[in-house]
């Protein structure tokens, strides 16, 4: 059962949304930061797992910055992540990338910890 799997495992569910928390990147830029490597490998054992599975990659951005530069960063943030997905093994029509920009936040961005939160890696669980 699911209550069985250690914490860190990721549970991919049809129709549910997963923040990949941890994955991070360089500031203004779609380079995935070397401390996101841990959290990147579950996202693909969690997918290896589950092989029916298809998801779509949505990047998030914070507020800082205009709409047009954060939706571009965030669409090339979450191809950065299907990139080392496809690179790992994982079939890339199985993946879909859309960057979101600063919309629907988590998180008020009027503190640092807040835009951090926002600024995020999520996975849409299509079927």
């Amino acid at each position: 059962t699911k209550d069985d799997l250690p914490k860190e495992t990721i549970i991919l569910e049809r129709g549910k949304t997963v923040i990949l928390e941890g994955v991070n990147f360089a500031s203004g830029s779609a380079a995935l930061t070397r401390s996101s490597e841990s959290t990147l490998q579950k996202a693909y054992n969690a997918l290896v797992a589950n092989p029916e599975v298809v998801v779509e990659i949505a990047g998030y951005t914070d507020n800082v910055g205009s709409a047009t530069m954060n939706e571009n960063l965030s669409a090339r943030r979450a191809q950065a992540v299907k990139a080392w997905l496809v690179r790992k093994g994982i079939p890339s029509n199985r993946l879909t990338t859309v960057g979101k920009g600063m919309r629907d936040p988590i998180a008020p961005n009027d503190t640092p910890d807040g835009r951090a939160q926002n600024r995020r890696i999520e996975f849409h669980v299509i079927k």
